[in-house]
């Protein structure tokens, strides 16, 4: 058995007659870690930087200790103290009994803080972070049990071992901890210490994958939020510039007759601004301010129905496998659902294009922690899985961005995968992707499970209604080129238009001739004073007049039912809107207006 370890500091010249009597002995030999000074000053530098059991000091000089009662604090305070007097006639007895005595007081040195040691023991064992003490040689002279979890490692295995971090005292490294497939990311800090009275290294290292995940996930969705803002407004802007090209060009087409040799160049204008019309929708699913419809729906149901498009779309070269389980319903729009379910498809056929399979599943899933973009509940997942290129690891973080696009210039808009992002966020859900170089990509939608149903109605077909003669339509719209081309296929359709520049004008005006105007029809989004807040200011002042909002975007809800959009309570048309779109959403209003009036 070893013997115990006492750490010993000497302050005397004489010293050197406690020396032999220290090391003598014979079965209660003790091992000694013995520090000599020959000064007060020297001794209370060695307190500073560590720590003994006992201190031995000669009589002469405790006499002169005695003189100065600080230094003599210092010491006493330190450690247990000795006193010798090399100036006896037995010296050397004297100096036996010290060291027959020094065990004595250094158990009872160890015994007095016994208690707080397993108190702080307990204390390290229960700090949530990784611990671990090295001494001089980067040996591993302690481990609590965080380190023991983290790396998965024996704690004897830990003991003795050699470690060695490049990592200056005072600073955070960023470590991974390997443990076979799972990788943890961790912060790494270094600290000078004292371990059973040795300098030492206490390393502590903090497991922040959790947390990096989620600073990942709020940066992720903060930029999304900007891009999807961003988004908004540009498709406001670019419809408005489609209303005026949409009503020219219909306006065009009224004129060139029979075989007018402009009819098809007319007809190719026309087919341009629908495409660009079907581009800023995309730009607003993004942005999730796309009017939806929300029902309840069978997602399995919706995937089997579309199979047979899949055929038509899809090359014989991909195979197609469909694997759909019994599962909750949803609440979602039934139109943007499939849109979803066929921009993934079409991704992944252009993803394999010499070929592959793709893979859709569709199933419950209970999610327990938020560690997956959505709160803990109940869900019903999809998983769209193909064994195309895959994706490099650098645009995986931009693949929803509108307009990203990893294909060929003038293949793709950049917009299939945003849509979907947007598509699933406002069905209150979460997309997410997982992709190999040259294995393939895998992306999972989680939709929320529905709790309640919600009846819809079949949504009517427009119907153009002729403008019954005489009424008087207040146009409110802040887009100078939108304004004039609006304003212009009202007049050619028999309305009587005044128009406003924006909310406040439109105000003004009313408080002057409001027996002079049938209907009002304002944009939403204004400066000043926009649409919803017009009309909730008109309320009050003309309860009776009709309002109706046209918008491209807005910030205001725009509730979807019965066929029609409405902001706040109110009939709202979408831009860019054709003639015939615009005139039966206004013949409808009148005509329900007169019929609540006559009933």
């Amino acid at each position: 058995m070893n013997a115990p370890l006492y750490r010993l500091l000497v302050i005397g010249d004489e010293s050197a007659l406690v020396l032999p009597a220290l090391a003598g002995g014979d079965d209660r030999k003790a091992a000694i870690d013995l520090s000599r000074v020959a000064t007060i000053a020297e001794a209370r530098s060695r307190l500073e930087t560590g720590v003994y059991d006992t201190i031995l000091v000669n009589l002469a000089t405790s006499q002169a200790v005695a003189a100065l009662p600080e230094e003599w604090h210092a010491l006493a305070s330190a450690s247990p103290v000795l006193l010798y007097n090399p100036a006896a006639a037995d010296a050397r007895g004297g100096a036996a009994t010290a060291a027959r005595a020094l065990p004595l007081v250094a158990s009872a040195n160890h015994a007095v803080p016994a208690e707080g040691r397993r108190h702080f023991g307990q204390l390290l064992e229960a700090v949530p972070d990784a611990l671990i003490v090295t001494n001089q040689d980067n040996e591993v002279a302690f481990v609590n049990r965080a380190a023991h979890e983290l790396f998965g490692k024996a704690r004897d295995d830990f003991i003795g071992e050699r470690v060695s971090f490049a990592v200056r005292e005072g600073e955070i490294s960023e470590i991974e901890v390997y443990r076979g497939k799972d990788v943890r990311r961790c912060e790494l800090r270094v600290s000078r210490c004292e371990w059973e009275g040795s300098p030492a290294q206490l390393l502590l290292i903090q497991d922040v994958t959790e947390q990096k995940r989620l600073n990942e996930e709020l940066r992720q969705s903060q930029k999304m939020e900007a891009v999807g803002v961003l988004a908004g407004g540009i498709a406001h802007d670019f419809n408005n510039l489609l209303v005026v090209m949409m009503v020219y060009a219909e306006m065009l087409r009224e004129e060139c007759q029979g075989d007018d040799p402009r009819l098809p160049d007319v007809m190719e204008l026309i087919k341009a601004v629908d495409r660009g019309r079907d581009l800023t929708r995309q730009l607003l699913a993004f942005s999730r301010k796309q009017p939806a419809t929300p029902t309840v729906l069978d997602l399995g149901a919706t995937l089997s129905d579309l199979q047979k498009m899949f055929s038509r779309l899809l090359p014989s070269n991909i195979d197609i496998v469909t694997d759909v389980a019994q599962s909750w319903p949803v609440i979602a729009d039934r139109v943007q659902v499939e849109q979803l379910i066929m921009n993934l498809a079409l991704n992944a056929r252009d993803a394999m294009p010499s070929g592959g399979r793709l893979t859709i599943a569709v199933a419950n899933r209970i999610i327990q922690r938020s560690d997956e973009g959505v709160e803990p509940g109940d869900y019903v997942m999809m998983t769209v899985t193909d064994t195309g290129i895959g994706i490099p690891p650098d645009d995986l973080e931009h693949i929803f961005d509108p307009f990203f696009t990893t294909k060929v210039r003038g293949s793709g808009t950049g917009l299939g995968l945003a849509t979907c992002y947007g598509i699933v966020k406002q069905a209150g859900g979460s997309i997410a992707v997982t992709s190999a170089i040259g294995e393939g990509t895998r992306f999972v939608v989680l939709l929320p499970r529905a709790n309640e149903t919600i009846k819809t109605e079949a949504a009517p077909a427009p119907a153009v209604r002729a403008a019954r003669g005489g009424e008087r339509i207040l146009l409110v719209e802040d887009n100078s080129l939108a304004q004039r081309a609006t304003s212009s296929m009202l007049q050619r359709a028999g309305y009587s238009v005044q128009s406003m520049a924006n909310g406040e004008e439109a105000l003004r005006f009313l408080r002057q001739y409001a027996d002079a105007v049938d209907l009002v029809l304002s944009d939403v989004v204004m400066p000043q004073l926009s649409g919803p807040e017009l009309a909730r200011q008109l309320a009050v002042s003309h309860p009776d007049l009709l309002i109706l909002f046209m918008t491209g975007y807005s910030n205001d809800p725009i509730v979807a039912a019965g066929g029609e959009h409405r902001i706040d309570g109110r009939p709202t048309i979408m831009k860019p809107f054709k003639r015939d779109e615009l005139l039966a959403f206004i013949g409808d209003a009148i005509e329900r207006k007169r019929s609540a009036e006559a009933g």
